[in-house]
């Protein structure tokens, strides 16, 4: 069994009612709420967006909470000293959605976690049915719907009772007047750490900004910087920004600029770690579509092969794409 249950509970952070609903006690775990739980939690654990980051205050609240608890486990204690805390975050700052706070203890492919679901509600709709003069069956807005057993869970934090490695996916929101990942920097006090799609996302707009300055817009050079970064996940799961510069750009002028702008934009580290779930979606193809809709999906290895693809600029301003050395075609 991958995931291992041993208890949960459910608290109610709905600001609208203007106190915290704490639940007394932990919740029972039928064969469908078992298997709601369970899903989430390896739908969670396999999310791209899932990204790890480490603890920088040993005096912080939630550490001191975390560490206590594995020190003396008093579940309910915990989830309640948590979710008081949280409560009044988002009482003061009306950016962050409201939600229930699922909090549970589970082994997880044998490690030991507290994970906790901010479940934020969606607006949902239910039949109701009404005495007016006869029956009357209606449909009603039902504000406060969780996540059905399909659906994503926004914001999650797993966080390994052994080592205190923490992972968390969380949205930037404006909280006290300042935008950040609230979760990381308010609630757990740990180091913000973009996501791994925010990162490839720099990396790549910025190329592209350089690309365009310098080099006129090059779609090989952007094809080639794609696939320099679908190689380097592929081979070590790592991006090397300084194989960009140096395999992209020749000139130091430009390498410079290169390293400058990503540096502004918050990427300090000369290799980007990427976790192993988002290396699946990376795409490995470039999809074109010309002004009058016809699409190609080109390998990004192909695109920068000139033996394989040519892009010709005629005359008018018009381009042509030429593929090469074609050994057969199928109709799909």
């Amino acid at each position: 069994m991958s995931v291992s249950i041993s208890r949960a509970i459910l608290h109610i952070l709905d600001t609208s009612v203007g106190v915290p609903v704490l639940s007394e006690n932990l919740m029972s775990l039928g064969e469908d709420m078992r298997e709601y739980i369970e899903k989430h939690i390896l739908k969670c654990l396999n999310d791209s967006d899932l990204k790890k980051t480490k603890f920088i205050n040993d005096d912080g609240f939630f550490f001191k909470q975390i560490k206590e608890y594995r020190d003396n486990p008093e579940f309910k204690k915990f989830s309640k000293a948590i979710s008081e805390f949280f409560y009044k975050l988002i009482s003061e700052n009306p950016d962050i959605k409201t939600c229930d706070m699922l909090f549970v203890q589970a082994n997880v492919f044998n490690k030991d976690y507290m994970i906790i679901m901010k479940l934020n509600y969606k607006k949902g709709y239910i039949h109701y049915s009404k005495e007016e003069e006869g029956t009357k069956n209606i449909i009603i807005e039902q504000p406060c719907a969780l996540p059905s057993i399909t659906q994503k869970i926004d914001e999650v934090i797993f966080v390994d009772l052994n080592s205190f490695d923490v992972f968390v996916k969380e949205k930037k929101c404006q909280v006290y007047n300042e935008p950040c990942y609230y979760i990381s920097k308010h609630l757990l006090g740990c180091k913000e750490e973009k996501a791994d799609k925010e990162k490839v996302k720099i990396i790549t707009d910025t190329t592209d900004k350089i690309i365009k300055e310098y080099y006129d817009d090059d779609m090989f050079m952007k094809s080639k910087v794609k696939n320099i970064i679908r190689e380097n996940v592929e081979e070590s799961l790592n991006i090397d920004l300084s194989k960009i510069s140096d395999e992209v750009f020749k000139e130091e002028e430009v390498k410079k600029a290169y390293t400058e702008e990503i540096k502004m934009k918050g990427i300090k580290e000369p290799e980007i770690k990427v976790n192993f779930n988002y290396a699946n979606k990376i795409k490995t193809k470039q999809k074109i579509i010309t002004d009058e809709g016809i699409e190609i999906n080109i390998p990004y290895e192909m695109l920068s092969n000139k033996d394989k693809v040519e892009f010709i600029t005629n005359p008018d301003g018009t381009i042509s794409i030429v593929l090469k050395n074609i050994d057969s075609i199928i109709d799909k």
